[in-house]
């Protein structure tokens, strides 16, 4: 177990390495084009005439000052936050719900609960594309949210069914092949589903953050309210029905709040984004803490750091935002695990 520990570690650290390298190539390509531009500039200097050549060394000496000029270029940050600081409050305020909420996902063993509904919502979602509510700020948001609670209520009753093993992984499957059916031949409107899956392309409107902010706010909050009903539910669900608590009904406010989530995050930052945000900070803190508000408070930190790193990322090595962040939890989190392999 060391062994593979250690081997892991060495991994990552030849991932950043890769990083560190590849930011450090990213002013070469500039100096490698001035340098050829200088090179056939000297040339054509050398066969023209004595008069002609004056400008072509004086031209010598500008390329270099300008690759420098180039390679010392630094980002205003604050002016790139300004920019995005709406999708970065959305962003922020999804981070700190989902990875509240997560805790208790894990801890319930709901993760394909949370893997299927994504899945779910891209259906009602191409639903409002195809009924032609694109010119609307929340034309996908509607029918979205309608599947989503049909597809919540069938989860609830599957369990009482004891049939969640097998309607869970059709409903992923139907999400992902249903969504795309019901838009094919719609070219934007393909496009628009792919970016929502993929999350590539992240933009968040004020007024859409807005009215996602507070309602992922609230959400995080009364998750967070009722850890100890959510513990019991988790580890000791007999008991908790024995006591008269009822688990059917806290089973259906916990998906309920699980897919408010889910929809929120999904239709204004997309599906990867959640999914990073849901399982990566508490997946990450769950080996650290041995208390459950503590272990909330680091996975709603933990958020907001990967949140950081993936802006970083995304605009210092030109990738995308979602993957960036994604790239960042997971890291972090096979850290934390070899740590954890190796404390122990």
């Amino acid at each position: 177990m060391k062994l593979l520990a250690t081997a892991g570690i060495a991994l990552l650290v030849g991932f950043f390495v890769f990083i560190a390298h590849a930011e450090g190539q990213t002013s070469r390509p500039a100096d490698q084009i001035d340098q050829s531009t200088q090179s056939v500039i000297n040339e054509l200097g050398d066969l023209k005439s004595a008069p002609a050549t004056a400008p072509a060394v004086e031209s010598s000496t500008s390329p270099p000052q300008f690759a420098a000029d180039q390679g010392s270029t630094k980002i205003d940050w604050l002016t790139l936050i300004g920019q995005f600081k709406f999708m970065l409050i959305t962003a922020g305020a999804l981070g700190i719900a989902a990875s509240i909420v997560g805790l208790f996902v894990l801890l319930r063993r709901e993760a394909l609960v949370a893997l299927a509904i994504p899945q779910v919502v891209a259906v009602g979602a191409a639903i409002g594309m195809r009924l032609g509510y694109e010119k609307q700020d929340w034309h996908t948001f509607v029918p979205a949210l309608l599947v989503a609670m049909v597809a919540m209520i069938y989860f609830a009753v599957s369990r009482r069914w004891g049939a969640s093993n097998w309607i869970i992984p059709s409903f992923y499957v139907a999400g992902i092949s249903l969504s795309f059916l019901i838009i094919a031949n719609h070219g934007q409107d393909v496009d628009d589903l792919q970016r929502m899956f993929v999350g590539v392309d992240v933009a968040v409107k004020a007024s859409r953050a807005a009215i996602a902010v507070p309602i992922l706010l609230l959400t995080g909050l009364i998750c967070s309210l009722l850890w100890r009903r959510w513990l019991l539910m988790a580890q000791a669900p007999a008991a908790a029905e024995l006591a008269g608590h009822r688990p059917a009904r806290w089973d259906t406010l916990f998906l309920f709040l699980l897919t408010v989530i889910i929809l929120l995050g999904t239709d204004s930052l997309g599906v990867t984004m959640v999914l990073a945000m849901l399982f990566l900070p508490a997946a990450t803190v769950l080996p650290w803490v041995k208390r459950l508000p503590t272990a909330m408070l680091a996975g709603a930190i933990l958020s907001i750091a990967f949140l950081s790193i993936g802006f970083y990322l995304s605009n210092r090595m030109n990738w995308p935002m979602s993957q960036s962040i994604g790239g960042a939890g997971f890291t972090a989190l096979a850290i934390s695990q070899l740590a954890a392999q190796l404390r122990s």
